[in-house]
């Protein structure tokens, strides 16, 4: 090999690199620029940039200095990074990139099998959700019980915060009103399929499929929780609430007619056997209202139980009750001066008003709930 400098014979790239050191005090980069360097050469194959120059006997390195170029070529597991290291096509690539994964994942799938069939317990020592896990671990099986319902604890109530603020869990469960109302149902019908949908979880089911012991303690910690977060929306001030008495059929009649004449059949309505229930922070006191429809209450009260003014005086004393009837009265205005306050309507109906004047009150309870005023 000549130098092209000097015409002079040199040994190889090394003597030639060693010769321009001692003759030329030549620049390597621009002699290998000038007289060696290749078509296309010196170009990073990945984003076309200037490559790194090593010296005369290496030339150009393929790729520049950026760290994301530097990074495709140790990915192994990555379509560019067999095609820089083979110079093969993309779609090769791809192809080949399939091929090693499924190679990689059958290796992968034997060990483990080859390890499981050894220790039965193998799967079951290597996740941390597990008895297993903690006993291997030196834990005894109290403190092993302890530690694995702790990481599931946990990994369930994250679960469980996700469902619950992403909007892509809103319509997915049976339980939840969403659903319902996306396959097609009013709003009253959905309200219904949630009921029966609940219904599918009895003390009998659970007996019968995880025995009598452990089906009715399933059933006992099943109920203990569900009374402890409806006790929580109950002081929070949700209306979700139901109980079969506390109202009576002249007050369902009357709402019954109210409701067919203004048709709000199918609207969300709270009344009879759906009672509407409000907590008030401030005074430590949950009050029930007769029917709730938007804004809007209509208290229906009984002569004998709320002491009519028109027949009981204040002095009177209630002996169900065991209340004055000044007592009762001033309870019943707190009541309704409370949910007032919290920006809904009130009209007061007394049973024997419906009773003597039966047209007169119902128009009365549509045009209040029409907005009309007196």
């Amino acid at each position: 090999m000549k130098c092209k400098i000097c015409n002079k014979d040199v040994d190889g790239l090394k003597g030639l690199s060693c010769h321009l050191t001692k003759y030329h005090k030549y620049d390597k980069k621009e002699y290998y620029d000038k007289y060696l360097k290749k078509e296309n050469e010196g170009k990073c194959y990945f984003c076309n940039n200037k490559s790194i120059f090593f010296n005369l006997t290496k030339g150009y390195h393929k790729i520049c200095e950026s760290k994301i170029c530097l990074g495709k070529t140790r990915a192994t597991g990555t379509y560019e990074f067999l095609m820089y290291k083979y110079g093969i096509s993309k779609d090769n690539a791809i192809i080949l990139m399939k091929k090693r994964a499924l190679e990689r994942g059958k290796k992968i799938n034997d060990g483990l099998q080859k390890s499981f069939d050894k220790n039965k317990m193998f799967f079951k020592e290597k996740s941390h959700q597990t008895i297993q896990f903690w006993l291997k671990r030196g834990y005894s099986k109290n403190e092993a019980e302890k530690e694995s319902k702790k990481v599931l604890d946990d990994i369930h109530n994250k679960t469980r915060i996700k469902r619950k603020n992403s909007q892509l869990y809103k319509d997915v469960n049976t339980t939840q009103l969403k659903y319902w109302l996306k396959k097609g149902f009013t709003e009253s019908e959905s309200i219904e399929k949630i009921k029966e949908r609940q219904k599918t979880f009895s003390l009998e089911k659970c007996i019968k499929k995880y025995g009598e012991l452990q089906g009715l303690e399933i059933w006992n910690n099943r109920q203990r929780k569900w009374s402890e977060k409806i006790e929580i929306k109950y002081k929070n001030g949700d209306f979700v609430r139901f109980k079969n008495d506390n109202y009576s059929d002249l007050e369902i009649e009357l709402f019954e007619i109210v409701i067919q004449k203004l048709n709000l059949i199918n609207e969300t309505i709270h009344y009879g056997k759906k009672q509407f229930f409000k907590y008030f922070k401030n005074l430590g006191k949950t009050f029930s209202y007769d029917f709730v429809y938007k804004k809007k209450i209509i208290e229906f009260n009984g002569d004998y139980w709320h002491c009519n003014p028109k027949k009981y005086n204040g002095n009177y004393f209630h002996k169900y009750l065991q209340m004055f009837a000044y007592e009762i009265w001033e309870k019943d205005k707190l009541k309704i001066n409370s949910i007032k306050n919290v920006g809904y309507d009130v009209l007061v109906i007394w049973e024997s008003d419906y009773k003597n004047h039966n047209e007169q009150t119902i128009q009365k309870c549509i045009d209040f709930l029409n907005g009309k005023k007196e």
